[in-house]
């Protein structure tokens, strides 16, 4: 999929439909819908700072931070960046203050730790003794044995779609079926809901009522009890495989921030549990705060003032590093 994927994204007949506006209209065929076009915000800019460069930032994150611009980021010897997606290695330059931060999308964030895996997929090449719990060890490898449910690649209808389907050329019969639905129903088709006040699309996942990439799905006590245990095993074992700090950040959806209303709370549930040991990086109440628009209205993704909010959070983080180094 990868490999076609790749041949694919060319602007041809066999070409995949263009996401000009953003993923969300992209998937849903509203390109006509103004309201939903992308914003790209103001420029990005850096703070002035003159102090040390000491910190190397391993940053283990998603698509929100895929392609973030270090050259905004203050005092960094170094910047590793690691894809949650595939097994990932790293080594620890003990002069320098190596620093690990999570950067999680809400909608994975559940799913992703509902055990250890990370311990697993992001690994020392050359590691130091550490001291797991066998009985959390040998759990969060059977989680990750093969099952029934496992053996077979979860987005296959997607997949079968991708390459059945989208098509440049066929790309009318969709748009109109999406004008259909649009104007008439209020609707978007397929994996995509239009908010309430039909200025924001969103994930059909992150809205439903049922699932763990839902933000209004219910959340039970012994769902926080799991998120917070595996949040402290993976901190305390990359404490002791040498990072001076770990830190998560979990960049809330959408939903959570512009439709609100039956929120689950997950984030700040997780992030003010006293239980928890892992330091905070705090987008949701920097988000909750803020009157501005942060998110593109047809894309799963915040828009400039939303990526400048994380980027001066993490700043700090790097500049606090570097003082107390």
């Amino acid at each position: 999929m990868k490999y076609l994927s790749e041949k694919r994204g060319v602007d041809a007949w066999w070409g995949v439909y263009p996401e000009h506006h953003g993923d969300l209209v992209s998937m849903s065929y509203l390109d006509f819908v103004p309201a939903f076009k992308h914003i790209e915000g103001p420029t990005l800019t850096k703070r002035t700072y003159s102090g040390p460069a000491n910190t190397v930032l391993y940053l283990d994150g998603d698509s929100y931070t895929q392609h973030l611009d270090t050259a905004l980021l203050s005092g960094l010897a170094a910047y590793h960046y690691i894809s949650r997606y595939e097994p990932s290695s790293y080594h620890l330059d003990t002069t320098k203050n190596n620093i690990l931060v999570i950067e999680i999308a809400e909608r994975i964030f559940r799913p992703y730790f509902d055990s250890v895996r990370m311990i697993h997929d992001l690994i020392d090449t050359k590691p130091v003794a550490l001291t797991i719990n066998p009985y959390v060890a040998h759990t969060a490898y059977a989680a990750m044995l093969p099952t029934m449910g496992n053996l077979f690649n979860s987005n296959i209808n997607q997949n079968l779609q991708f390459n059945l389907f989208n098509y440049q050329f066929i790309m009318p019969l969709f748009e109109s079926k999406a004008a259909l639905n649009y104007y008439a129903f209020k609707r978007a088709s397929g994996r995509v809901v239009i908010s309430d006040d039909g200025s924001f699309l969103f994930l059909k996942e992150t809205v439903s009522n049922t699932g763990t990439s839902s933000v209004y799905a219910r959340l039970t006590q012994s769902d926080l009890t799991l998120l917070v245990n595996n949040l402290n095993i993976t901190y305390d074992h990359f404490r002791a495989a040498g990072f001076k700090e770990v830190y998560l950040s979990v960049i809330p959806g959408a939903a959570t921030i512009v439709q609100s209303k039956g929120y689950n709370n997950l984030i700040p549930l997780v992030q003010n549990d006293p239980r928890l040991k892992i330091k905070i990086i705090d987008v949701y109440s920097a988000f909750r705060n803020n009157p501005e628009q942060l998110y593109q209205p047809g894309d799963t993704h915040w828009n400039n003032k939303g990526i400048q909010i994380f980027i001066d959070l993490l700043d700090k983080v790097i500049v606090q590093s570097n003082e107390h180094s």
